[in-house]
């Protein structure tokens, strides 16, 4: 569930800012990936012309801990059903890209992209990510870290900072 939401808002995200993107940029489709920062070296930060989604964190919903797992019937027995892992993703979205202004300007039409379309549902997406649950909702807030914590985030990384913004995803089965 973590990969296809993940791959659901990078491919959204790429929707839109293939319509949004200035054809002069240089900057060749995908622009949103699924990438572990840590993982690119001196010579690809220098070279990535990319948005990065990575994962930094991952939480429990409190919310639905509590509901009952077990659900009676008719019959004499009570069938026990596993509950809903419901986790909240921690997203570090990340430009990397060689021009400082072209960094700038796409980490703003991601920006753009979620406050204006901030709830992804089966029906208000138009997908070709395989394996989503059939009836879900993703929502995504930006999460507001200190400067300790992005310092923290970072040199956890081994990165130097790069123009980013973190969103907290709740995945929420219906």
């Amino acid at each position: 569930m973590i990969f296809e939401t993940l791959g659901l808002l990078a491919e959204q995200l790429n929707i839109y800012i293939d319509q949004v993107k200035k054809p002069d940029d240089g900057i060749v489709s995908p622009i949103a990936v699924l990438q572990n920062i840590s993982c690119l070296n001196e010579k690809m930060l220098k070279t990535t012309n990319n948005i990065l989604l990575s994962l930094i964190n991952i939480e429990e919903e409190q919310i639905f801990k509590n509901i009952s797992h077990n659900i009676s019937e008719k019959t004499t027995q009570e069938k026990y059903h596993n509950s809903l892992l419901t986790p909240n993703l921690y997203v570090l979205v990340t430009a990397v890209m060689a021009d400082y202004e072209n960094a700038l300007k796409y980490l703003s039409y991601t920006i753009d992209f979620f406050k204006g379309k901030s709830i992804f549902t089966i029906q208000n997406c138009v997908t070709n990510v395989n394996g989503l649950i059939n009836n879900f909702k993703i929502i995504i807030e930006p999460y507001s870290l200190t400067f300790e914590q992005s310092s923290s985030i970072w040199s956890s990384l081994r990165v130097g900072q790069l123009p980013f913004i973190c969103y907290k995803v709740r995945v929420v089965p219906l």
